[in-house]
This record gives structure tokens, C-alpha cells and sequence, in this order.
């Protein structure tokens, strides 16, 4: 496996990781992947709290169903950490706006297209499936240039969102990771 491959792959993991949990990706395979990820970067003490988790648990599944959605899809007073770049790059802080179309059109500047019309283009979700798609098909050049103008901008606010109000472990060690994959 090519360099690239790895981080392509690394990519598309942290994307399904950032997807509303369902149990046909959330399972002991799963987990088994991001706790080795995590020991491979040494991360022992992100280890050692995902380790309890057990998703097969059913409380332990709804609990993180209902985090998810709390963080970024509704909650009371608003949703904590809106995972969309459009959020934090407007202005006027709204959901598809500007940012979403211009990431959109890098999508299809870069060859590419949303496969699922149902979730905006700067989704958090489609952002780094895009970033896996751009590091699969060696365009090294693409990756740099969407992480700099498109990603990074708002990533941080979107990091610290998530690390301020998160009840579990589990998405603030995602952002973390995604943090360390996509900062040069």
C-alpha cells in the first residue's frame, strides 16, 4: 500500500467515524481499527478511554447516538458544533451559503462530484471523503490547496467546539485525529 493509500484510507476512516452512528459500521471491527490507529501514534491515554467503550452495548451505542446528535444536529439552545465549514466561514453563519457552493465547485473543478445530494458539500463528512478521493487519485497538489483554503479555515473553531462541549470521549478524540491528518 502506497503512502497515499494509508492516508486516503486514514481519510475515509475519519469520515465514517464523523457519519450518525449505525450499527452496521459501529462494531468491534471499528473500534479495533481506531484503538490500533491510536496506539500506532501513541496516544495511550485516548486508548486507554475508548477501550471501555463497547458499542455492542446498547446504552453505550444510544449514548453516543444521542452525543452526536447533540453536538451537531440539534439540541436545545442550538447545536454545539455545526459540522459545516459554511457555519464558520460566512459571515452571516449560515448553512449553504457561499462556502458550500465554492467547495462545491472545487469538487467538480477537481473531477469530482457529490455522491449523496442529501448532505451539503462542506459537511464535515463530504470534506474528508473528498480529501480521500484527492490523496487515492495522487493529486497531492488538490489536497494541499482544499485543506488551505477550504478546510483549515474553519476546522479549528469546529475542533474546539467539539472539545468544549462533548459528554464522551469518542468525537473529541475523532477531531483530535483528524486535527493531526489534516494540519501540515
Amino acid at each position: 500500500m502506497t503512502e497515499n493509500q494509508k492516508i486516503s484510507a486514514i481519510y475515509s476512516f475519519l469520515a465514517l467515524s464523523m457519519r450518525y452512528p449505525e450499527p452496521e459500521w459501529l462494531e468491534n471491527d471499528y473500534l479495533a481499527r481506531l484503538i490500533n490507529l491510536l496506539e500506532n501514534l501513541e496516544w495511550l491515554d485516548d486508548t486507554a478511554g475508548l477501550k471501555n467503550f463497547k458499542p455492542q452495548d446498547s446504552q453505550a451505542f444510544e449514548d453516543l447516538q444521542v452525543e452526536h446528535t447533540r453536538l451537531f444536529i440539534t439540541a436545545a439552545g442550538g447545536v454545539f458544533a455545526p459540522p459545516y465549514g459554511s457555519v464558520y466561514l460566512d459571515e452571516s453563519g449560515l448553512l449553504c451559503s457561499k462556502a458550500t457552493a465554492e467547495v462545491e465547485d472545487f469538487y467538480r473543478r477537481s473531477g469530482f462530484a457529490l455522491a449523496n445530494k442529501d448532505e451539503a458539500a462542506d459537511h464535515i463528512v463530504n470534506e474528508l471523503e473528498f480529501l480521500a478521493l484527492l490523496t487515492a487519485h495522487d493529486m497531492e497538489d488538490g489536497e494541499k490547496e482544499f485543506l488551505e483554503r477550504y478546510f483549515l479555515p474553519w476546522f479549528g473553531q469546529f475542533h474546539d467546539k467539539v472539545g468544549e462541549a462533548a459528554n464522551l470521549p469518542f468525537y473529541p478524540v475523532i477531531v483530535r485525529l483528524i486535527s493531526f491528518f489534516t494540519n501540515p
